[in-house]
Parts: C-alpha cells; structure tokens; sequence
C-alpha cells in the first residue's frame, strides 16, 4: 500500500487528487454493478444495510466533478468499508470491490498517518476549490460561534456596522464620519455573564466629567424587536454599554441598535503616513451574521475601489492598515466586498427591514441626501469574534496650493 511520504503542498495535493480519483471511480463501478441503478438514497440504504444519510452523502459526493470537492464530502472510511462488505451478496464483482477497498485503504491511510483527522485533511485541502474553501471556513467559523456563545452568554442573528463618509463641513481637509452600530435579535442565553458593548469615541467631553454625552441620533424607531435597555459609561475614551436586563428564553430578544457622529473623523487626503482610510469594525459579540456597509459620498476616495483586510490583533491590538509589520495578524477569507455603487435598492437589507429609512434619517442628520453615497458592503456567516475587519480606501492626494 502507497504511503504519503511526501510534505509540500504540491506533492501532498496530487497524491490526495490520485487517491480522490481511485476513490470515486472504485465506489461509483461497485455502486452500478448493484442492480436497481440508478440509485437513490433511501432504496440503496436499505439494500446495503447503511443510514440514508450516509447513503446521500456517498452519492452526492460521487457525482461531485472536483476530485477534492469529492474528497471532503464522501463519508469516512468505516461507513464506506460497509457499502463494499455489503456489495457482494448483492451482485458486485469480487474484483470491484477489491479495487474499492485497496482505494479506502488508501484514503484511511492518508487520514491517519499523513493528517491525524479528518477535519485535518479537509483543511489541507480547502484552498484547492473556491467552493470548498467557502464552505470550510463557513463549517469552521460555525464551530467557533456555538463555542463563544456558550462561554460569552449572549448570540444575535446579525451585527450591523455602517459608516457614512462624507465631506467635513467644518474642515475641507477632513472627513465627517457618521456610525450605526447595531446587534439584532440579541439575546442572553446565561444568567451569570455581564454582557458588554463597544462602540467608537465618544463625543469630546472633559475627562472628569462624569456626566455621559447622550447621542443626537435616535434608532429606536428603526427597531424591528424590543429595543435593548443598555446602561453607559465612558471607559479608555469609548462608550461602553452594557446590556441591563438579565432575560432568558427565545422570546427576550432585542435590538441594539447606536449612533455616533464625528464631524472631523479622519483626514481626507492621504499622507506619506496615511494611504488608506476607510471602515474599521469589531464584532463584539457571538452573531451568526455581519454586514458592513461603506457610504462614501460622491467625492471622496475617487476611483478607489475597497480592498477587504480581516486580521487577528491579538496581543497587538487594533491594526492600521498603513502598517506594514501587521501584515503577519492578515487572515486569508474567500469573502469579497460588493460594490452596489447608487443601485436604487442597494440600502435594502431582509435582516434589517427599516435599514433605508435609517440610512435616510442619518443622512438628513448631517445635512445629506442619501442619494449622494456610493455603498460598498461586506457581508459574512459566523465572523469572528475579535477579529478585526477592514475595508480599506485609497486616499487621494490633497490639492495644490
């Protein structure tokens, strides 16, 4: 039996396409030769004795053209060892089965000894298929979710953050910079977990004044559930909020929804330290989707179209990304940001019903038409908690004198 002796990539992915292909061109001849073809799942289960999970697995996995897509979806070892003990008694000639199980072999070997797992092996090969890829990363960002939301006591469907970016009124070097943040049907699932909120710099006020700035912008109305109850302060220069009520079960589900506005929130041209500006956001909590939206108005970043940077801060902290020694936090994602440019429905979200007349409300805040911003978005399943998502702009020079 062929062992996987050697490590690069390359080597390793053409010994797993050779095993992928053996593999499924040993099961689908022992498949056919088994009368009733072609087979469904439920019929084949019973006749060789497995699951019709196991059975649909197998099958869809068979027809599956990319041999590593097949390769990841096809059931482990032991439940194919089932489906050619069985294939003889049911007319599968000796000589296919063998052929399939010299080709199982193969794979178990390669599990155990080259991998250790399974799950290892899925992850080696994840980058050799768009698709796969993305449905890697979705299964193992999943993962993390259910764990964070176990340890940190609180999930919401969706987390929003949306900046508006348009001209300073009160600087012509400067941007103004207008935030919505917000954790849609959120909810405690423990009694005992503080749960905390985060949201930019507060409005400047002086540092030993205890008396907290309140927002000019209002979101309650916007609110498709029982807005949250949230008690504040202000902790390292940020607003911290904290969820007040202590709720549990599916019905105590609420809106958080917050605004904050910046009339000089970051320089408008680029600098030789400054290149890039753009959208900066932090999940803060376990959501099993973010959407992140960038509205730049018509003539800010001209011809720049965004690029998607996530990284893992770590002990860091937060990355800038005109910093090129926080290259090594990047984290590679197959998401892409969209460009919905001035689309007329661009602004319309299934998860955030209200979200145009919000947008349209912030906009007139700041002396706006919403009609006047270009919108990008990021949209992603089961993003991070911690991690750090970045769509970056590039700055243009400022005018000559």
């Amino acid at each position: 039996m062929a062992e996987l002796t050697e490590t690069t990539p390359e080597a390793i992915h053409s010994d797993l396409a050779s095993i992928a292909t053996t593999l499924g061109g040993t099961l689908t001849a022992v498949i056919e030769a088994i009368p009733g073809g072609p087979h469904r799942p439920t019929p084949l289960a019973r006749k060789l004795g497995i699951s019709r999970v196991t059975a649909s697995k197998m099958l869809n996995a068979l027809a599956r053209p990319n041999p590593y897509e097949m390769l990841q979806d096809i059931p482990g070892p032991e439940s194919l060892r089932a489906v050619t003990a069985a294939a003889p008694d049911l007319g599968a000639d000796a000589s296919l089965v063998r052929e399939a199980e010299d080709a199982i072999d193969r794979f178990a070997q390669a599990i155990r000894h080259q991998f250790g797992t399974r799950a290892a092996l899925n992850a080696a090969i994840s980058t050799r298929s768009a698709n796969l890829q993305a449905r890697v990363e979705q299964s193992s960002r999943y993962e993390v979710f259910k764990g964070m939301r176990q340890i940190m006591g609180v999930e919401a469907e969706t987390w929003l953050t949306s900046m508006i970016f348009a001209p300073s009124p009160a600087d012509p070097m400067a941007m103004s910079i207008t935030t919505i943040h917000g954790a849609m049907r959120l909810r405690r699932l423990r009694p005992d977990v503080p749960i905390y909120f985060t949201f930019g710099p507060p409005k400047q006020h002086n540092a030993n004044n205890t008396e907290l700035p309140s927002s000019p912008f209002k979101l309650n109305e916007f609110c498709t559930n029982t807005p949250a109850t949230m008690e504040t302060e202000v902790a390292a220069g940020q607003l911290v909020h904290r969820l007040a009520h202590d709720k549990l079960g599916k019905e105590a589900v609420v809106d958080m929804l917050a605004a904050s506005h910046n009339p000089r929130g970051a320089p408008r041209y680029a600098s030789p330290e400054r290149t890039k500006g753009g959208v900066s956001a932090f999940v803060d909590i376990p959501v099993k989707n973010m959407i992140c939206d960038a509205l730049v108005h018509a003539d800010l970043f001209p011809g720049s179209t965004p690029q998607l940077l996530v990284y893992n801060p770590g002990a860091r902290g937060p990355a800038n990304p005109n910093d090129p020694r926080r290259d090594i936090d990047l984290v590679a994602v197959p998401e892409e940001i969209e460009c919905l440019g001035n689309a007329e429905d661009r602004f319309d979200l299934a998860e955030a019903p209200r979200y145009p007349d919000m947008v349209k409300k912030m906009c007139a805040q700041i002396g706006r038409d919403e009609s006047e911003f270009r919108l990008f978005r990021l949209r992603m399943a089961y993003p991070v908690t911690a991690f750090q998502f970045v769509m970056a702009f590039r700055a243009p020079p400022a005018p000559q004198d």
